[in-house]
């Protein structure tokens, strides 16, 4: 079995049960939402200390939050499990994650004017897998970085994911 590149207790500060995981995440979607429509003037730019401009960081978050929320719907399913590959994430030579290949987003990332609808789509969905929300014993998939995680700490993930994306562009947007 493949060893994951980090220890899956750190997601636990995203909530102890089903019900604080739902609350972190629906306020990491509302944070980041928010932030995002303050940067309307920069959304093209890609910023100091980043690869990617606030257009291509919400692209991005929502191919993650999109496939995840699929991924979290079948763990919290009774359909079958099938066997994925255990390939480990990449990360850069100072430590930080690498964003796999289907995350990345284009060369343009999310138009402006596509912001709210899409992001509105993609909150919804992934709040109405959410509703069910439980641990899933013996029912996991594979993170390239943290390893085989159950729908409770996939979303757990994504709320994680979330902060951190809206931290660095908060902090991107400090003079």
């Amino acid at each position: 079995m493949t060893r994951p590149l980090m220890d899956p207790a750190a997601l636990a500060p995203m909530g102890a049960t089903p019900e604080d995981v739902r609350a972190r995440l629906e306020r990491e979607l509302d944070l980041f939402q928010a932030h995002l429509r303050t940067r309307q003037g920069d959304w093209t730019r890609t910023q100091p200390g980043r690869d990617w401009s606030p257009a291509q960081e919400a692209e991005h978050v929502l191919k993650i939050n999109d496939s995840i929320a699929r991924g979290v719907g079948l763990l919290l399913s009774e359909r079958e499990l099938r066997p994925t590959p255990q390939t480990p994430g990449e990360l850069t030579p100072d430590g930080r994650r690498v964003a796999p290949p289907h995350t990345r987003p284009s060369e343009t990332g999310l138009a402006w004017a596509d912001l709210d609808g899409s992001w509105t789509q993609s909150r919804a969905g992934f709040l109405n897998v959410a509703a069910g929300l439980r641990a899933t014993p013996g029912r996991t998939l594979w993170h390239p970085f943290f390893g085989e995680l159950d729908a409770l700490d996939w979303t757990r993930m994504v709320a994680a994911h979330l902060y951190q994306h809206r931290k660095a562009l908060e902090r991107s947007a400090q003079p």
